[in-house]
């Protein structure tokens, strides 16, 4: 089947791998070890799936919310009977490949941490467009949400309403004058992806700079990767990308985040102050409300649907 992206949220219930195999390589933000990360195509209802290249015993890690290891400024999921099976900041390619419905997919990495990049998603959206969309003759699992499912944690709420598509509000208050109070919401689909969130890169506070190294965090972190900022301003001598790039930011991260639930989400996300954690947490608590949600189980595609949707255009970056 040929190249092919969504353009509409209709589209992200349809399985889809890439037509090729594509390459990144770069330092990782927190662990500042350069590595290399592959990414295959791979055959209907896999899912993604990570491998660390670098260890004897390859075994992969789903990226499933279940696989989750740590939230500590960043997503990291290994295996929880080998502790050196794992991989941290997996939520910019996670985002990235939610956004574009690539829903098969084998990450091979040969170190502990996925490449920053340039500190956003917009790097995998580049090399994952070169080699092409592939459409997969399944659909895509979808979990419809009913009723609303809520969570807090020290300040924060993060909830998911009922809603026909994939909404995200998210907002981030930090004293900070370049910051403060933003609000950002976006109706998720390729191109609003594309045009609108994934150039926004991780940000960081100069004050921080230090405990964090102290805690062997941020050790890759420079302005190359990061959109940093003093007690007064922006030091990135570019600027910011948007002029609201952090709460922007946060909502690529919660893309990312939900991306582990492993099924298309049909619903709405509302976070208040949110993050990894939280994220985590509202996942979690789909366990504990089995009546305010409903998942639609992948099944063979309707051949008129297939041939109909071929005729799609492909997104350009």
């Amino acid at each position: 089947m040929g190249v092919t992206v969504f353009n509409t949220s209709e589209g992200y219930r349809v399985q889809k791998t890439i037509s090729d195999v594509v390459s990144f390589e770069g330092i990782g933000l927190h662990s500042g070890i350069k590595a290399k990360l592959k990414l295959r195509p791979a055959s209907v209802n896999q899912g993604i799936v990570f491998i660390r290249t670098d260890l004897a015993e390859r075994t992969a890690i789903p990226a499933y919310f279940t696989s989750v290891v740590s939230t500590a400024l960043a997503t990291s999921i290994g295996s929880k009977e080998d502790p050196n099976n794992r991989v941290s900041t997996v939520e910019h390619l996670m985002a990235a490949l939610y956004a574009l419905g690539i829903t098969n997919v084998t990450a091979e990495i040969n170190g502990p941490e996925i490449p920053i990049l340039d500190g956003s998603a917009s790097e995998f959206i580049k090399g994952i467009l070169k080699v092409g969309i592939e459409l997969q003759p399944f659909t895509h699992k979808t979990l419809q949400i009913l009723k609303p499912i809520k969570v807090y944690r020290d300040g924060t709420v993060c909830e998911l309403l009922p809603r026909n598509n994939l909404r995200l509000t998210t907002s981030v208050d930090f004293p900070h004058p370049s910051i403060g109070l933003q609000t950002f919401a976006l109706d998720l689909t390729p191109d609003t992806f594309i045009q609108q969130v994934s150039k926004a890169r991780t940000f960081g506070f100069q004050s921080d700079l230090e405990k964090l190294r102290a805690k062997n965090l941020a050790l890759g972190a420079s302005i190359e990767n990061v959109l940093a900022f003093s007690e007064t301003d922006i030091l990135n001598p570019e600027g910011s990308r948007y002029p609201d790039e952090c709460v922007r930011h946060k909502l690529l991260d919660a893309i990312g985040d939900l991306a582990l639930c492993g099924c298309w989400i049909q619903g709405e996300l509302v976070s208040f102050r949110g993050g990894h954690s939280i994220h985590l947490m509202l996942l979690q608590a789909l366990d504990n409300h089995p009546n305010h949600w409903e998942l639609l189980p992948s099944e063979p595609l309707r051949k008129p649907y297939l041939s109909r949707q071929k005729q799609d255009p492909t997104l350009a970056f």
